[in-house]
């Protein structure tokens, strides 16, 4: 088949809104193509204002005829900063300024105009140097882990805690691009020393683009340690900086969220006796240099080496809520900190240490206070080398206790806690975080530094607009932009708006931040108390349950908004790093909801599955996230072992290697192949998928116990399949199965009688599987079927939630708002079912809608959710192994 003519071009423009006004990182997007646009032997080029930006391009995902079904970008420091860009192709622009990568056997050294990083192979320190202008302005960049034997449990008597300290040492390191507008460094290893045996294997990855004098640094690392004895206390990366002013004309920097600055040299000359007057104070102040010491004041001048040296800084974000500044003498350990030298509610992580002549270094930390407790370091300010640490997790909290909430079981009657076999371990989940590294020649101004934490806090990133990812209706969802052409259609949009606005409150007011908890949300909310049900067994943390982010992203693509681009991306980088299971003998598999986010018995293939990292890989061009894709790989041969039906049925025959359920099992491996499948174009991974559609298509219906409800079609397997069954179309025997399921999951006893035989009960959630009609309607080209999907919307009650309300006064701790018995179960997929009915059949929406306000609020509806959830009375054992297979069974 011939390619299709070259497309006219791509309107992109930045999640904001506006263009930024610098990016010292450059900036990287994904973009789709149809199929047949583009290969890879197609230029792209980048225009921005009509004018040739230089771009470098990529494959992220193949069609299965070899064309680019998605292609990385990324483009220089501080360029393409007009609000409106364009994707063409043909060549695209040169760049003044071009990478150049150098390999040797000992070290790895990228330079970019003015700016180098030299890069060891081996050994602990990772970062040899980074210079600017041939100057060296940072040594020794070292990545450190503290680590104790017992956790801080001050009123217990037992020893203090013993603490030791491990630095990360490189195990190999690849360069993966070389240019020329960017380069990426990989470096594998683990955190030795300290008599401590080798543990918690790390991947960083360092990024350096044309034009940049910054460094950005990606850390991640995996949890493989014991429990029990193994007790973080800080985790981070540390360096060195050359320091040659005077140290009146050294400066440390600190700036909030809100582009407030906290700065003060080293050797403070203001606030004296005696008047150094404006001459001396204001470019001191605004860290330029100030004039010579001989034309001081001599009463200030001839004693100015008597004033005390201030040569040790830290700030502690040690929760969301506040950071605090103290500062240290030259006397160092003998002397104490000063703990009032600033304070706030929220810190931006980052800051500058340096001189006003001989230059310095801008640090950052990316969700300085999101991922709370963190922390910044200077130590030595007033010697000729600093000591920068930037501290992921601050040695200052407490340390991080991974043993689970409790000791004993608590069972699945009463709190809906899956325990047990196996005990709650961490083992192989993981988390990351990002530095950046950037050289000034001089002390750069106030107003510099606000708008690089402004770059920290709200990272630019360049997307298109929603009209065009509806077009290349992306991730199989059917869904399209906001449908307010009805009245009916309208009251809907605007009740999934609402909905979106209230989550965004909800992290806010209950502040779901910090290290391990940042990007997730409750599962479900107890009236009663006013709060979520944060430490009952498997209500709380929801770990992605009936894949809430997805929900966020196809919210994001279907309206450009930056705020639920920005927790959908926090969303999903928790669920793809603390929720799954890395290494170890859970590998591959993530961790049913939970109090502890890993604390569930039900290890599950659905939780960790691709399918939902793909909206965040191909948008932002994550390397580490299609490093944690291919985890999940991992998931085939480890579900052989932990039988995902271990504590319902006998074990299986020892002939058989282990059994999978289509549903929650076949579908999420199915998902995991297919996105290595358009990730590599091997067609290896497509045969995989191909051998259980034919199984599958054979099955016949019938049998005691058969079920046809599953959770993977709620938690982004049925927007798998309909974007798979659109690429293998040679499968029909389990095209026609699946069609069947989608047609007869809401059906008449009739309907089903006249299929199979037999009448079966679809374990409810009708609202939910109205996507799955609809789409059974437009393949069938059945309007019947499409109006049968938007009557289960338009009388559906279960996650229509009543008004937000405000509880003040003693009933609460502090006056919130609230959505009575709130389920994010509901919310996310209710919404997602509620985008595909509306894509679909928009002929067919409503001419009106009863607001929430006008509909009862069935309380009775809610309690048959929860009896359907096993949230009421205890069932009996043969109860339970009946919802067993009808939640899990689909043949």
């Amino acid at each position: 088949m011939a390619r299709p003519s070259a497309p006219a071009g791509i309107d992109l423009n930045w999640l904001d809104g506006k263009a930024p006004s610098l990016t010292p990182t450059g900036t990287s997007f994904g973009v789709p193509w149809n199929q047949g646009e583009v290969d890879r032997t197609t230029p792209i080029s980048l225009t921005a204002a009509g004018k040739g930006v230089p771009v470098q391009t990529w494959p992220l995902a193949y069609w299965p005829d070899g064309s680019l079904k998605w292609t990385g970008h990324t483009v220089p420091a501080n360029t393409g900063l007009s609000d409106a860009l364009r994707l063409l192709t043909g060549p695209p622009a040169e760049s003044p300024s071009r990478v150049s990568v150098v390999e040797s056997t000992a070290d790895i050294t990228v330079t970019t105009g003015t700016f180098s990083a030299k890069f060891n192979k081996s050994g602990d320190v990772l970062i040899d140097s980074l210079s600017f202008a041939g100057k060296v302005q940072v040594r020794s960049g070292t990545l450190v882990v503290l680590v104790q034997n017992a956790p801080d449990e001050p009123e217990l008597e037992v020893p203090r805690p013993t603490v030791i300290g491990t630095t990360g040492r490189v195990d190999s390191v690849t360069v993966e691009q070389n240019g020329p507008v960017r380069a990426v460094i990989k470096v594998t290893g683990k955190y030795t020393g300290g008599g401590h045996a080798d543990f918690l294997p790390f991947i960083v990855r360092f990024y350096v683009a044309a034009g940049a004098t910054a460094l950005r640094l990606v850390h991640f690392f995996i949890y493989d340690a014991d429990q029990s004895k193994d007790f973080i206390k800080g985790m981070g990366l540390r360096f060195n900086t050359p320091l040659s002013d005077e140290l009146h004309n050294r400066h440390i920097r600190f700036v909030s969220a809100d582009g407030g600055i906290w700065g003060e040299p080293v050797r403070v000359l203001s606030g004296l006796r005696r008047d150094a007057t404006a001459a001396v104070l204001t470019p001191q102040f605004e860290g330029t240099a100030t004039s010579d010491i001989s034309t001081w004041p001599t009463s200030v001048s001839s004693f100015v080496s008597q004033l005390p040296v201030w040569s040790d800084f830290t700030l502690d974000q040690l929760s969301s809520q506040r950071f605090t500044i103290a500062k240290r003498t030259v006397a160092g350990r003998s002397a104490s900190f000063l703990d009032n030298a600033g304070f706030g509610t929220r810190a931006a992580g980052v800051g500058y240490v340096g001189g006003a002549k001989g230059g310095g270094v801008v640090f950052g930390l990316r969700d300085f206070w999101q991922g709370a407790p963190r922390g910044l370091d200077v130590r030595g300010a007033g010697t000729d080398q600093g000591t920068i640490t930037i501290w992921a997790y601050s040695p200052r909290a407490q340390a991080m206790d991974m043993r689970h909430y409790d000791t004993v079981a608590h069972g699945l009657d009463l709190s809906y806690e899956d325990v047990g076999n196996p005990d709650p371990n961490p083992t192989g989940i993981g988390r990351s975080y990002e530095v950046t590294l950037q050289l000034f020649p001089s002390t750069p101004s106030r107003a510099i530094l606000a708008q690089l934490a402004t770059v920290q806090t709200k990272v630019p990133q360049i997307v298109a607009n929603p009209s065009f990812y509806a077009a290349h209706r992306l991730f199989g969802g059917r869904w399209n932009v906001p449908n307010t052409s009805t009245s009916g259609a309208a009251a809907l949009e605007k009740r999934k708006s609402d909905l979106l606005d209230f989550y965004l409150l909800d992290i806010e007011q209950r502040q779901f931040y910090g290290f391990w908890n940042y990007g997730d949300v409750m599962h479900t909310y107890d009236q009663t108390r006013h709060t979520w049900r944060y430490d009952v067994g498997g209500y709380a943390w929801d770990n992605g349950e009936l894949s809430t982010d997805l929900w966020l992203w196809m919210s994001f693509l279907r309206t450009g908004r930056a705020d639920v681009y920005r927790i959908a991306h926090a969303m999903t980088r928790h669920l793809s790093e603390v929720d799954s299971h890395h290494t170890g003998p859970f590998a591959g598999l993530g961790s049913r909801h939970n109090v502890s986010h890993w604390g569930d018995g039900a290890k599950e293939a659905r939780v960790s599955g691709s399918t939902l990292k793909r909206p965040f890989y191909y948008l932002t061009t994550d390397e580490l996230m299609g490093d944690l894709m291919d985890y999940t790989l991992q998931a085939d041969q480890t579900i052989m072992v932990w039988d995902p039906l271990r504590k319902v049925f006998p074990p299986p025959p020892p002939e058989g290697p282990g059994r999978l359920r289509i549903g929650p099992d076949w579908t999420t491996l199915a998902g995991n192949w297919f996105t290595k499948w358009e990730r590599t174009n091997d067609t290896k991974w497509r045969d995989r998928i191909k051998v259980g559609m034919r199984d599958i298509g054979s099955f016949k219906y019938g049998g005691e116990g058969q079920g046809s409800y599953h959770l993977t079609m709620i938690f982004g397997g049925g927007e798998f399949l309909m974007e798979a069954m659109e690429l293998i179309t040679d499968e029909p025997a389990f095209d026609a199965a699946w069609l069947d399921f989608c047609k007869l999951y809401n059906a008449s006893n009739a309907d089903k009688i006249a299929r199979y035989g037999k009448s079966f009960s679809s374990g409810g959630f009708s609202q939910l599987y109205a996507k799955l009609q609809a789409y059974a309607g437009q393949r069938l080209n059945d309007a019947t079927l499409k109006q049968a999907a938007w009557n289960f919307i338009t009388t559906n009650t279960v996650g229509v939630w009543p008004p937000v309300t405000e509880v003040g006064g003693t009933d609460v701790l502090n006056p919130i708002s609230e959505i009575a018995n709130l389920a994010t179960n509901d919310a996310g997929q209710l919404s997602l079912s509620e985008y595909a009915v509306l894509a679909i059949a928009p002929e067919l929406a409503p001419r009106s809608l009863s607001s929430t306000e006008e509909r009862e609020w069935d309380q009775s509806t809610v309690a048959e959710d929860d009896r359907k959830e096993g949230k009421g009375a205890s069932p009996s054992r043969a109860t339970k192994r009946s919802i067993w297979r009808r939640l899990t069974c689909l043949q």
